[in-house]
């Protein structure tokens, strides 16, 4: 779109994998640049609907404003073919409820930041730009990254770097927080990234493909958006807000997120658990979705050389049985 800096990633196979047509209801549940939600809302028109949810007000309205010079998005907003709600997709079945909407017939969650986002050096979520040590999502939330970093024990810092980042340097980073703050406090991304770039043993660093303070900066992005437990919350809103046959696709970013997609597509789609010398099931489970992409789909060469923040990208489906 006109406007934005954001490439959706994977967007052939999440519009394939989707399965759409005309007067289907989907959900994108992280609207971000919206550029999933454009080549959605052209898949299931004249008659279908479009319902894009985003916690992020900044990029809602980014949107709106890229819309007016785009006649199509401009008609479905006017006609509510194309609806905008902010709010957290962990609020999936609530805002669809109030709008009246039962069932749908494919829901795509995007788990990545935009590049509008990343690139909004006022935000802090990157350690490639300047700013505030802020990376909240949703501004009208409390918690920022400058508070976990300046009060935060430092076991809690070096607990949130291992499960959120998988950082093998968790203890000296910490251990190195703690210090640097006793002197001030540390509110600004340079002020972070630089410590990081300090502490990280000069060997190890050689070895890294990423920058060393990629793996802190994730783990504190997603303990301030609560990532993972809205992640939890909307896997199971969105399984029983999909009718039979519509289908769930998911793009995650890093190693947790996809762990968790996994899991529980695996846990629904297992049905029977009896152990196996029972001669007739007595649990009563049955498999509620069938898994399509048995390895999750990632980006080609062609795209990662033109979008490289597509590398780390997977993408899961599940069609509900």
């Amino acid at each position: 779109m006109e406007g934005t800096k954001h490439i959706p990633v994977l967007l052939e196979e999440t519009i394939a994998g989707l399965h759409l047509t005309n007067g289907d209801v989907v959900v994108d549940a992280t609207l971000g640049g919206g550029g999933h939600a454009r080549v959605i809302l052209e898949q299931v028109a004249p008659r279908g609907v479009v319902v894009a949810f985003d916690a992020d007000r900044e990029a809602l309205e980014r949107f709106e404003k890229r819309a007016v010079s785009e006649p199509a998005l401009k008609q479905a907003l006017h006609e509510k073919r194309l609806l905008l709600v902010r709010q957290n997709y962990s609020e999936l079945v609530h805002e669809l409820d109030h709008l009246g909407i039962t069932a749908v017939k494919a829901i795509l969650a995007d788990l990545g930041f935009s590049s509008d986002q990343i690139e909004a050096g006022e935000r802090g979520l990157s350690f490639q730009k300047e700013g505030p040590l802020d990376m909240r999502l949703d501004q009208s939330t409390v918690l920022r990254a400058d508070t976990i970093v300046n009060t935060y024990s430092e076991e809690a810092l070096v607990k949130i770097l291992r499960e959120f980042g998988d950082e093998p340097q968790a203890q000296r980073i910490a251990r190195a927080i703690v210090e640097e703050r006793s002197k001030q406090p540390i509110a600004t991304t340079h002020e972070l990234r630089t410590l990081i770039e300090v502490v990280y043993p000069k060997r190890l660093r050689a070895l890294l493909k990423i920058h060393p303070a990629t793996r802190t900066f994730q783990a504190l992005r997603i303990a301030v958006n609560q990532e993972f437990e809205h992640l939890e919350r909307f896997l199971g809103q969105a399984l029983e807000r999909l009718i039979p046959g519509g289908r769930l696709a998911i793009i995650t970013f890093h190693s947790g997120e996809d762990k968790r997609v996994k899991q529980v597509f695996r846990t629904w789609a297992q049905g029977c658990v009896c152990p196996p010398g029972f001669p007739l099931c007595r649990c009563g489970s049955v498999a509620a979705v069938k898994i399509l992409t048995k390895k999750p789909l990632v980006a080609s060469k062609e795209e990662q050389r033109k979008n490289p923040r597509s590398r780390s990208a997977k993408l899961r489906i599940v069609e509900k049985l």
